[in-house]
């Protein structure tokens, strides 16, 4: 099945000679499941199994590897297309990854015209910054002041506000420890390491919605792209309002500038920002719409355009680069492989955790693990922490853990010039239009490296038009946009691990079309020759008269190819205990001793990017415990 779907949609010949035959794609798909954790291995093999059976109940009768040659592109582009939405979203993934594992191939990748090389030159290399981590050899029983489950932007404020306060601070994190010198080689091979479960991470609903998630000292600062936006004023009155929060404008402002002073968060200069970041500006500005270069977590930039894969030159200051070594330089510790499975309560309240030192890659168990501590931080996350809050049925009077779960869902849009660009040379995410962001969609220039996201896995063309289409990777930009959640979904506790169920409703679906339109049209005022969609069966736009295909009401969420990176609102905090799981400084309404602080604890949507919204309140969290434990 492998090999027919592989050679079908890659074959010999057409504007790039080598295809899967002469690659050895299928060995290489097979060879890459075998490093995978069981988890996704299983994932994908069951995504196969039944992709090659889907043709049994069509007019061909037959499984997909048994199908005559001209009758495997004729099913591919009848999936691309088909009111079934099983079998478009298989197909999907399953191009996808097997696109990255083709254009990641040193025979293939020359032919892209990439060469991996930053969009300005490196003169000076800071070399590389360990931080110091803990392995646990074997059994781990103690006790700290405060235990921090999760070190992401959530987790490694907390431990920063408290170890500098004096506090003895443990952070355990599940995943391994990551530096520079993990962030190169293949795409694939860092996709596999960096990201829970392999990237194969996702949404159970209509449609299915790619959500990866980080895994790693750092969380997912570790991949994300590394931009930054305060929350909108707007935003942040809607939450005084129906959460009934504080949130007194000086105190946050206070939190926004210490944690943009520690991220030197800064605009996108004009030296790295990329013709990728160009080209959307020069349409904005030709539509007189607002926006401009966006503003990260950057020092030392030079565009390498691998955001998403782990910083090459240590120049996205996640959080293994700035709050965990400062914490760690203050007194606190962070052990790697620490799973928690439990949240001990003792006299109602929460005065530990128990759980296991697991192997950092593969997860398996190897000793158990007992910390004792005042007060236990939850910061694993949207979708972890309400899973272990549920698992132990803890803080859930209200009955809102794992619900009110927002995800921002995107998509992409592909443009083509009639010159090169090499988009890929400049910082990854670099431009944004927020002319629609009151109505909750936001535009940010995305260019992931050739073969990586919807510059590839989207495109509706298999076999040789597939090809001709990947030759001219040089003369494509990327639009990635996103929407502000009207809708909810669910993080449920099931056998396996946490499921994330979530359904994109008309509204939102309206929504995506229209900024889907509106990225379409930036790109042909900045002078493209055609864009394409992604929407099946949808022939490219090529005239600002051919918007109105986009947004006519013929499409349906289960047509669009969605993902998304912002999981949010799951342990949301307000005033009302019957309606929210912490209050405004992350207390567990019914539980002394237990917090929260991770993205779970936003009260609805952040319109934006949400990591500094994240921080910025982690900052409140952790000044208030520290004082209280003080």
């Amino acid at each position: 099945m492998l090999v027919a779907l592989a050679e079908t949609l890659l074959p010999e010949g057409g504007a790039i000679e080598p295809g899967s035959r002469s690659i050895e794609l299928p060995a290489q798909f097979e060879a890459y499941l075998g490093r995978m954790a069981p988890r996704p291995r299983r994932t994908l093999r069951l995504m196969l199994s039944a992709f090659g059976l889907s043709s049994v109940a069509t007019r061909h009768g037959l499984p997909f590897h048994r199908l005559p040659p001209k009758a495997r592109v004729t099913y591919l582009h009848a999936c691309e297309t088909s009111r079934i939405r099983q079998r478009r979203e298989a197909l999907v993934a399953l191009k996808a990854l097997l696109l990255m594992l083709f254009c990641s191939d040193d025979r293939v990748t020359p032919l892209l015209g990439y060469d991996g090389r930053p969009r300005k030159r490196v003169e000076h290399d800071p070399g590389y910054l360990d931080l110091a981590v803990e392995r646990p050899a074997g059994p781990l029983a103690g006790r700290a002041r405060v235990v921090v489950v999760g070190s992401g932007a959530g987790g490694s404020v907390v431990a920063r506000e408290l170890a500098r306060a004096g506090h003895e601070v443990v952070v355990l994190e599940e995943g391994p420890y990551f530096n520079r010198r993990d962030f190169q080689g293949p795409l694939p091979e860092r996709l596999r390491r960096l990201y829970r479960d392999g990237g194969l991470t996702f949404t159970l609903g209509t449609p299915v919605i790619s959500l990866p998630l980080g895994r790693g000292v750092g969380g997912s600062t570790l991949i994300n792209s590394g931009t930054c936006f305060r929350t909108p004023a707007a935003v942040l009155a809607a939450w005084r309002r129906d959460a009934g929060l504080a949130l007194p404008e000086a105190d946050l402002e206070d939190a926004f500038a210490d944690v943009e002073s520690s991220l030197h968060v800064a605009a996108v200069g004009a030296d790295i920002i990329g013709a990728n970041g160009e080209a959307l500006e020069r349409g904005r500005l030709a539509l007189g719409l607002s926006g401009g270069p966006i503003r990260r977590n950057a020092h030392g930039c030079h565009g390498s355009g691998v955001c998403a894969f782990g910083c090459p030159l240590d120049a996205k200051l996640g959080m293994h680069l700035t709050y965990l070594p400062e914490a760690v330089a203050a007194g606190a510790r962070l052990l790697v492989g620490a799973r928690v499975d439990r949240v001990i309560v003792e006299g109602g309240r929460a005065v530990g955790v128990r759980g296991w030192v697991a192997d950092p890659e593969t997860g398996r168990r190897l000793h158990p693990l007992e910390l004792r501590a005042d007060a236990v931080v939850l910061a694993a996350g949207a979708v972890h922490t309400p899973d272990l809050l549920l698992r132990n049925r803890l803080a859930n009077p209200s009955g809102q853990v794992g619900r009110n779960f927002r995800v921002h869902p995107g998509l992409g849009v592909l443009a083509f010039f009639d010159h090169d660009l090499h988009a890929w040379r400049g910082v990854m995410q670099s431009s944004e239009v927020d002319a629609r962001l009151e109505d909750g969609i936001l535009l940010e220039a995305t260019y992931p490296p050739p073969g990586a996201g919807y510059s590839a896995g989207g495109l509706g063309e298999v076999g040789l038009e597939l090809k001709n289409a990947l030759a001219r990777y040089p003369q494509s930009a990327a639009c990635g946009l996103i929407v502000s959640d009207t809708g909810a979904g669910r993080v449920r506790a099931l056998p396996g691990g946490p499921a994330m169920f979530y359904s994109v409703g008309p509204a939102d679906t309206r929504r995506l079309l229209e900024g889907m339109a509106l990225a379409a049209e930036v790109f042909l005022a900045a002078g493209a020759s055609e864009v394409h969609t992604m929407l099946p069966g949808l022939p490219a736009i090529r005239r600002r008269e051919d918007l109105s295909w986009i947004t006519e009401g013929r499409w349906r969420a289960a047509h669009l190819k969605l993902s998304a990176y912002h999981p949010m609102g799951t342990c949301r905090m307000g005033a009302d205990a019957r309606a929210s799981v912490v209050d405004e400084f992350g207390h567990a309404h019914d539980m002394p001793g237990l917090f929260v602080a991770d993205a779970s604890v936003l009260p609805g949507s952040t319109h934006v990017n949400p990591q500094i919204t994240i921080m910025a309140l982690a900052t409140r969290i952790g000044r208030r415990l520290a004082a209280e434990l003080a």
